[in-house]
């Protein structure tokens, strides 16, 4: 009987650290050392919708892109136009549009979309070769064709799929196999210029097998192309965000300024966001293998960005200074995992993805831990380093291994001026940088202490030492007179 007991106990055990470890295989990090540690969901799923979900909603088939502004959400299908409110009531659907020339169209190829804050929304249709241009009356205003694109091959043929306008009505285009870079137009659809320009990344095994190849075997080979961009989106202060989907790229999340040039914050120390820092390098059935690969990004309004994974159908989050947040999600047919995810975005305090293959939209719910995690960053973004520390804390209390928050909290310590209590928090953080800040502090505030006194000290024992000199100098004399 007990050994039946104990055989039973054992199978529970098992059947229990399976469930654990499938239910939570996205509930990780990785610490300073690149090292998975478990950690607690920031966002756990909270509904899935699909079109039976609404009247008058056929189907999501070929769902492609999504864009959250003024409280409207906004999905394009292929061939298909759909609006919901942010609690996901149906607002808009249509297939069609009213052509300027009167006629009516059908969408066709609809990818990436756009909305501004005045309303008005872009719908790129790379098929046809264009963008369209739209009230927030769903009145057709313009139609933006081909730009005559300079510097290309004649016969790359223009195919915008994904785009942004900024505050000056520019527009910044990604074109499926144009690797000159993302397509900068003027606010009257005209050519500007190539941005953002991706470098073609070499190794010394391509290198070397290249130079030993025959002419004959070079032409079989595949061309040495920059790595093309998938994704865009605008944060609030009007930079650019774009996702690199490839598995040679060393940048595969930019920030671009004006210049086009890549200005993400990444401590030295620190990997580069690229999602998983552990990878199967091996082919085996069922499992993914190769380093990340990000299909989508979004940014809310304090800094936080958070990147879709193709390869592993994850979302990673990291905050302004590219440390990692937090990670959902995963491939699989169950709740909160993903079978062919294609965009994501943040809605308010939520989080959305395509699900292009399921034809589902899933939406995430903040958890308690989250919404302290989050709140920490917000804080920190507004400097208002006090709040950010007992957010930091409250975060800490569910999540010891956050290595973030000890650091959010030697931070926030330092700048309050207790540089000593600082040290301890940011040695736990592993953050070398402030920690260096703080002993220079402590230092300085431990020389400013004993300077005095002992400038004092020695200065008293010179002056003694100089006057038992001259006395004994002058003992001298006498004895030598006498």
């Amino acid at each position: 009987m007990k050994k039946a007991f104990s055989f039973f106990l054992l199978i529970l055990i098992a059947m229990g650290s399976f469930a654990v470890r499938a239910e939570g295989s996205s509930n990780y990090l990785y610490d300073s050392h690149s090292r998975m540690v478990p950690s607690p969901p920031a966002y756990v799923h909270e509904r899935t919708y699909m079109s039976s979900d609404f009247d008058e909603l056929p189907n999501l088939k070929g769902m492609q892109s999504a864009c959250m502004k003024n409280g409207k959400i906004y999905v394009t299908c292929l061939t298909r136009l759909i609006i919901f409110d942010r609690d996901f009531n149906l607002l808009y659907t249509s297939t069609s549009y009213t052509g300027l020339d009167g006629r009516k169209t059908d969408f066709d190829s609809s990818v990436g979309i756009f909305v501004t804050d005045e309303g008005d929304y872009y719908i790129c249709e790379p098929n046809r070769s264009r963008i369209l241009h739209f009230s927030e009356e769903h009145e057709l205003i313009r139609v933006l064709d081909n730009p005559g694109i300079t510097g290309v091959d004649a016969s790359v043929k223009y195919r915008p799929t994904q785009m942004v306008v900024d505050e000056a009505g520019r527009m910044f285009v990604v074109a499926k196999g144009m690797y000159e870079g993302i397509v900068e137009l003027n606010s009257d659809g005209t050519f500007s210029s190539f941005y953002g320009v991706n470098e073609v990344q070499f190794n010394l095994w391509n290198l070397l097998w290249r130079n030993i190849s025959t002419s004959a075997q070079r032409a079989k080979q595949s061309l040495w192309l920059p790595s093309d961009f998938t994704n865009l989106c605008i944060d609030p202060d009007g930079f650019i965000f774009a996702t690199v989907q490839s598995s040679s790229a060393a940048e595969s999340v930019m920030r671009l300024n004006a210049k086009g040039e890549n200005i993400l914050r990444v401590d030295d120390d620190d990997p580069y966001p690229s999602g998983d820092l552990w990878l199967n390098q091996y082919t085996s059935t069922g499992a993914p293998v190769g380093p990340s690969e990000f299909v989508a990004v979004d940014v809310n309004q304090y800094g936080v960005y958070i990147c879709l994974d193709n390869t592993r159908k994850r979302v990673f989050a990291y905050n302004e200074d590219g440390k990692l947040l937090f990670i959902f999600g995963g491939p699989g047919n169950r709740k909160g995992y993903f079978r062919g995810p294609v965009d994501v975005d943040f809605i308010g305090d939520r989080i959305m993805v395509l699900d292009s293959t399921a034809e589902t939209i899933e939406v995430f719910a903040v958890t308690d831990y989250g919404r302290a995690l989050m709140s920490a960053v917000e804080a920190q973004y507004n400097y208002d380093y006090t709040m950010a520390e007992s957010y930091w804390r409250k975060a800490l209390s569910y999540n010891q291994n956050l290595f973030l928050a000890y650091s959010g909290i030697g931070r926030a310590m330092l700048r309050s001026g207790d540089a000593e209590g600082a040290m301890e928090f940011l040695k736990l953080g592993d953050d070398r940088k402030y920690y260096s800040k703080a002993l220079e502090k402590v230092r300085n505030a431990k020389l400013k202490e004993y300077l005095v006194p002992v400038a004092l000290s020695l200065a008293g024992v010179l002056i003694a030492l100089k006057i038992a000199k001259a006395l004994y100098r002058r003992r001298r004399e006498r004895r030598q007179a006498a």
